[in-house]
């Protein structure tokens, strides 16, 4: 009897002392997913980059930011966590012009970015978005695929779980710009990689570039409170229609300077219409996470 009850006291220490490293890592929860997503898509990237064969693994592990999402999510905060992110994810009850905006706007924008670049002295051929090719099934099927991996292997950890969590102790503006970065350093691999969508890029350029975008999503993101889909569509659109353009064959950067220069006017005019509820730190609403809302 004895030792029943010891084994039972030892089990209680054991769930208390583990509860107590659990919550002492949530006041690092931003810091955590940050490595461990990183940890787990470098893994594979950083060898591919290197020239090591991986196979089919270099595609599939744009999936890892989720995957980093799920874990964190479920170990810091247990199903609740879990829950906050499916409630991201499925959130498709937004305005309705949300949908046409997030997947035709980036087309509307490519398309200026061509006619500028166009009117600068930039052949249409080298400047027009390479989806415009595509035939109406096609642009479909590819937006679907893009959906379901770029978008949805990202958008989970970067404005499922990243993105709530930097409101709470920042303001919009520099949530977006941490996020930018982060978002930066992780693609690092990827400048590296032969055939990579990026290969080759300035980085200066690419930093720029996703912090403009990373500051037009957060918009995105707070005025749909805070759901994961219209982010996930928002991206693959934006990758279907090329909103940042890789530089010309002889690397010529007319294009991609043209893209990033309209891009940071589109932030800019964004977030000079930002609530300001949403412009301080610690902010509230749906979009921003709440531990004591996804505990009950």
């Amino acid at each position: 009897m004895t030792n029943v009850a010891h084994s039972r006291q030892d089990e209680i220490m054991t769930d208390l002392d583990a509860q107590g490293w659990r919550s002492s890592l949530r006041g690092h929860d931003i810091v955590v997913f940050m490595l461990v997503a990183l940890i787990l898509t470098w893994v594979v990237w950083v060898p591919r980059a290197m020239g090591i064969q991986v196979g089919v693994l270099g595609q599939l592990w744009t999936w890892m930011p989720a995957v980093a999402a799920l874990i964190c999510a479920a170990v810091l905060y247990g199903r609740a966590g879990v829950r906050d992110l499916g409630h991201r994810l499925l959130l498709w009850r937004v305005r309705w012009w949300w949908y046409p905006v997030v997947l035709l706007g980036p087309l509307v924008f490519a398309m200026a970015v061509a006619g500028i670049a166009v009117v600068i002295g930039e052949p249409w051929d080298e400047a027009r978005p390479p989806a415009l090719t595509l035939s109406i099934p096609a642009l479909a099927l590819t937006l679907l695929v893009l959906a379901l991996t770029d978008g949805l292997g990202e958008e989970l950890g970067w404005r499922g779980y990243l993105l709530p969590r930097l409101l709470v102790r920042h303001r919009a503006v520099a949530a977006s710009l941490i996020l930018g970065l982060y978002w930066w350093l992780w693609h690092l691999p990827l400048v590296r990689t032969e055939g990579s969508a990026i290969e080759g890029q300035p980085l200066w350029l690419l930093l720029l570039d996703l912090m403009a975008k990373s500051l037009i999503f957060t918009y995105v993101f707070l005025g749909t409170q805070g759901s994961v889909l219209i982010a996930i569509l928002l991206h693959a659109s934006t990758n279907l229609f090329a909103m940042s353009p890789p530089a010309g064959r002889d690397g010529d950067l007319l294009v991609p300077l043209v893209a990033l220069a309209l891009k940071w006017l589109l932030a800019a005019a964004l977030f000079v219409r930002l609530p300001r509820s949403f412009s301080k730190g610690g902010g509230t609403g749906p979009a921003v996470f709440h531990w004591s809302a996804t505990a009950r």
